[in-house]
């Protein structure tokens, strides 16, 4: 009887210990719950809503003082969001782009410390803005820093836009680790 009401305990509070798991941030709002809550939260902190898509809700507002586009995902059922992307707006500039991204890795670190994973490739042999634009458009320039921090990860990097020739970004990515994993989960279900 004594293992029975043990084992009850021990599983009881392993579950709570689960649940009890913070959820990642982003500007306050826990990155879970459904599209909606989280939306109308974003719309309560000054956003504006442009689109919704494919359990994808893009936004228009303020991060940091700068215009940003945000992307809210949630899985296929629209009841979890697992993910906020924050995108910049596109430059033809390479010093732009650097200098925006290590502002950013530098606010990020002062807040959690020294990114967990921090890739900084550069291929080219001419600094010059067009090389420089030419090889991120190419796909050979690497730029991005990582944080696993308590409740997911948080990714800034430099991409290549998807508008322009030439043009690159600088995109942070929030991740829910318990949100992500539960989509996975049930992705994985379906194959």
């Amino acid at each position: 009887m004594r293992i029975k009401v043990l084992s009850f305990i021990c599983g009881a509070l392993l579950a709570v210990t689960a649940t009890a798991q913070p959820h990642l941030s982003f500007k306050g709002i826990p990155i879970t719950g459904s599209m909606t809550s989280f939306c109308q939260q974003l719309k309560n902190k000054g956003f504006t809503q442009i689109n919704s898509d494919n359990n994808i809700t893009t936004f228009v507002g303020d991060f940091t003082g700068r215009q940003a586009y945000v992307g809210v995902g949630a899985a296929d059922d629209g009841k979890t969001v697992h993910s906020v992307v924050v995108l910049f707006d596109p430059s033809e500039e390479w010093n732009t782009l650097v200098s925006t991204y290590d502002y950013y890795k530098d606010i990020y670190s002062r807040k959690y410390g020294s990114p967990s994973t921090s890739i900084e490739k550069n291929p080219s042999h001419d600094n010059g803005n067009i090389s420089m634009m030419y090889e991120l458009w190419q796909g050979r320039v690497t730029y991005g820093s990582t944080w696993d921090v308590e409740g997911g990860s948080i990714e800034i990097s430099i991409e290549k836009s998807s508008d322009g020739i030439y043009e690159g970004l600088v995109i942070i990515r929030y991740r829910d680790s318990q949100n992500i994993e539960t989509k996975i989960q049930k992705d994985m279900e379906d194959i």
